[in-house]
């Protein structure tokens, strides 16, 4: 299918396995089997538990260019952000919801989180979100 992280080369075709990913495109083709025309356009989403340590990912960070660490070592929390052309594409967060939430939250509206605020683990990213 299309890359549908916003910014992808329009060529970019990929293959995912995920349950999510799946229940979307079983909706889609439910859609289309009741005649109403739906596209998949998820953004795309994983999650695992690992002990004690809660990894989720948004976004695929194939191609990036640039990455912004935000680590919080009091909390055992961190969050890698990945940017291509100064946009976002992808986060990966350890113990990390929020970070999480708001990169997919971002990725979904086609919004971006600016780079050089989003190293101040002090600020909220999803305050950054525009």
């Amino acid at each position: 299918m299309p890359n549908p992280v916003p910014g992808s080369p329009a060529a970019e075709r990929i293959r995912l396995e995920s349950v999510n990913n799946a229940i979307e495109h079983a909706k889609v083709a439910a859609y289309s089997l009741m005649g109403r025309s739906e596209e998949y356009a998820g953004i795309p989403w994983f999650w695992s538990n690992q002990g004690d340590i809660k990894l989720q990912i948004a976004g695929l960070s194939t191609g990036y260019d640039q990455t912004v660490v935000r680590h919080d070592t009091e909390r055992g929390k961190f969050s890698v952000l990945y940017y291509r052309d100064g946009q976002i594409i992808a986060a990966d967060c350890a113990n990390s919801p929020l970070d999480f939430m708001a990169v997919k939250q971002a990725l979904s509206k086609g919004k971006n989180i600016d780079a050089d605020a989003a190293a101040d683990v002090s600020t909220m990213l999803k305050t950054l979100i525009a």
